[in-house]
């Protein structure tokens, strides 16, 4: 479908979408990406309801980052990469939509992650889960804040640029499509571990319900001693 021979090691993603490199369907890789968005958003709110029993400040906060990087997700489906004209007077639209998307995917696994640490010792399921999350996330993560740092690096010191590139040229990890098609099969790991590799949430809620009630329970029966000591002690004085 791609009029050249697309490499996704050193193609990135918006190659697909533009109009000019993929003339003839561009609109096809648009809609697979923009339906592939609406299909996460079911898993959006099954991650929030996972995450609430670790800590539900955390669990909104990654509910919301998913939500928005979704909604930029599908803005950037529709937004195509505009290579003469701007959208709305900002030249690079496309791009700032799917740098937005990214980030605010980042932010919701992170915070993914830290929940996940937090129950890791609860059972063998929860420490896999943190593993498993944190590989999947911190890796593309290094690579592309790496690749940056090397490219600001270049920019900001012109004398080491070309050693640089001359040793980085043949290498996937200088370009920028091998790093966002790892953190799209990334999100796609993470959304899958988090299926395969979390108790079903009718098990985990009884918990949390049950572990509400005797807590609960602790307090009323701390009362009632309480009250019992009191009117003792009444009745001694008396």
């Amino acid at each position: 479908m791609f009029p050249q021979s697309y490499d996704w090691r050193y193609r990135v993603i918006s190659n697909l979408l533009s109009p000019r490199d993929n003339p003839g369907h561009y609109w096809l890789a648009g809609c697979g990406m923009a339906l592939s968005g609406l299909f996460m958003l079911p898993f959006a709110g099954y991650l929030h309801r996972h995450l609430q029993t670790a800590s539900p400040r955390v669990a909104s906060v990654s509910y919301g980052a998913f939500i928005a990087g979704i909604v930029a997700l599908v803005c950037t489906c529709l937004v195509v990469p505009q290579h003469t004209h701007g959208v709305f007077w900002v030249r690079r639209m496309h791009e700032f939509l799917a740098r937005s998307s990214a980030a605010f995917l980042a932010v919701g696994m992170l915070c993914g992650c830290w929940c996940a640490l937090k129950n890791r010792r609860k059972s063998v399921f929860a420490a896999r889960l943190f593993w498993t999350w944190s590989f999947v996330t911190l890796l593309p993560l290094v690579g592309i804040l790496f690749s940056e740092c090397l490219l600001l690096l270049t920019r900001s010191k012109p004398s080491w640029a070309l050693p640089i590139r001359n040793a980085l040229r043949h290498s996937v990890f200088w370009h920028l499509g091998f790093w966002e098609w790892t953190g799209a099969a990334a999100v796609f790991l993470f959304l899958c571990a988090l299926v395969f590799l979390t108790q079903p949430l009718a098990i985990l809620e009884g918990k949390v319900r049950k572990g509400t009630a005797f807590v609960l329970m602790q307090k009323v029966a701390r009362s009632s001693f309480a009250q019992n000591d009191y009117e003792h002690d009444r009745m001694t004085k008396r």
